[in-house]
């Protein structure tokens, strides 16, 4: 699992270094909570020395400090690793760009301000992770506006700064849910799934895959797609949140699609889901 940082905890910048190690200190702490959660990176827009904590010390630097204990520095040597968004989530980019996200606290001056963390955290249905810069970024959660054309709506993204936030009930419990994945199995037999190849090149390939992909309890239904367009160099192209999972079959000159639909109910079985299928049938 991954942890996102909320890039907006950066500021205000600390006063002095010293201050910047008690904030970096708190954050290694949660990460090395985090780590015990399951989860093994933090996403971020930058790279560590992109990323100040005063107008001339970075992360990269206090990662490379001598004087911060080696303890504290090595539960987060290495677990801060950008994009925030994977090039091979197509999903989540393009719910991204479809939308436009934003953070507004009146009670810490910060006026409507686009919230790119916050936003992949909401996305991928994971935790921000943030410095204790601000008392804000001490709450459990916070609160995101999503505008897409004209309407808007509201979310709620959970948020953790220090070590004892996994103590409190709400991160305990959203913890949980994340961290078990339980798949539904479709009550259909395999002869009872409906299986829709396109009558054109590669009708046979696909068959036999459907043939093959019927059988698993997660597989609901099966439907050619058009010629393979864009990115499609891997044999699961796209996961969606309705637990549609795109697959890309190859051969020598020619790349098909399929559709499937899973018993999926959310980003992360469906991507569980697709991982099974990968590893049986690819």
């Amino acid at each position: 699992m991954e942890l996102i940082f909320n890039e907006l905890s950066i500021e205000p910048l600390a006063g002095n270094v010293y201050s910047a190690n008690d904030r970096m200190i708190i954050l290694a702490q949660a990460m090395g909570e985090a780590r015990q959660k399951g989860f093994n990176i933090i996403r971020s827009h930058n790279f560590t020395n992109q990323i100040q904590l005063t107008d001339n010390y970075t992360i990269y630097d206090w990662l490379n400090n001598r004087q911060v204990s080696e303890i504290h520095r090595n539960l987060l040597y290495g677990m801060i690793t950008p994009p925030f968004i994977s090039e091979e989530d197509e999903e989540i980019e393009d719910q991204y760009l479809a939308s436009n996200y934003y953070f507004e606290d009146t009670a810490s001056n910060i006026s409507k301000t686009e919230c790119l963390g916050l936003a992949s955290a909401y996305l991928y249905e994971t935790l921000s992770i943030s410095l204790n810069s601000l008392p804000v970024w001490e709450q459990p959660q916070l609160k995101i506006k999503i505008e897409s054309g004209e309407s808007e709506a509201t979310a709620y993204v959970f948020n953790v700064f220090s070590r004892e936030s996994f103590d409190q009930q709400v991160i305990s419990d959203f913890v949980d849910e994340i961290s078990e994945v339980e798949l539904q199995e479709t009550g259909l037999s395999p002869d009872e799934k409906n299986i829709h190849v396109a009558n054109h090149h590669g009708i046979q390939e696909l068959q036999l895959l459907c043939s093959q992909l019927k059988l698993s309890p997660y597989v609901i239904e099966m439907r050619s797609m058009e010629w393979c367009q864009g990115r499609c160099n891997n044999f699961i192209k796209k996961c969606h949140r309705d637990g549609v999972i795109e697959i890309v079959l190859y051969r020598t000159d020619r790349k098909y699609s399929l559709r499937v639909q899973s018993t999926g109910r959310n980003l992360r079985e469906t991507k569980a889901i697709a991982e099974i299928l990968r590893e049986r049938y690819s």
